[in-house]
């Protein structure tokens, strides 16, 4: 399993009592079966984040991009998604938070889509796909747990 599916199963096992089963929840869908979607009128575009819930007594979901941070301190992203999330951006499904763990998976780190937006932002893509540098201002969590719980303490 990639670390990146292993951060989102693990933010899902934690969160998903607290999740309403009654409105729609995607997991690390891939790109293929979002244009799949799209194409049949389901979403605007196919630039999903990773985690899309909604809690129990929410009234907005919660869309939360995962990334792994590798030891050069960058996280691969698509550079549609770059071109959708960023502050001009024409992404109709902008993340509200991101979340990564190390390739160790022994560190996790969170971010707001706002804190984020300096990374976007700046970064310019040519290619399919980019290292994007987060940024360094994070909080960091020593276990999917405490991170977990900080997402649901941020749930409005």
């Amino acid at each position: 399993m990639k670390q990146e599916h292993r951060l989102v199963a693990e933010i899902y096992r934690f969160i998903a009592p607290f999740i309403d089963t009654t409105k729609d929840v995607y997991l690390s869908l891939d790109g293929q079966a979002a244009r799949t979607a799209v194409t049949a009128g389901r979403f605007a575009d196919p630039d999903i984040p990773d985690l899309w819930f909604t809690l129990v007594g929410a009234t907005e979901p919660m869309r939360i991009e995962a990334k792994v941070i590798e030891d050069n301190g960058g996280a691969l992203l698509m550079r549609s998604q770059l071109a959708a999330w960023r502050s001009n951006g024409v992404g109709s499904y902008k993340p509200k938070y991101w979340v990564a763990t190390n390739r160790s998976f022994n560190e996790f780190y969170f971010w707001s889509h706002q804190e984020f937006l300096s990374s976007l932002d700046k970064s310019t893509a040519t290619a399919n796909t980019l290292t994007l540098r987060p940024p360094k201002t994070k909080l960091v969590f020593g276990s999917v747990p405490q991170l977990a719980l900080h997402i649901l303490r941020k749930a409005e």
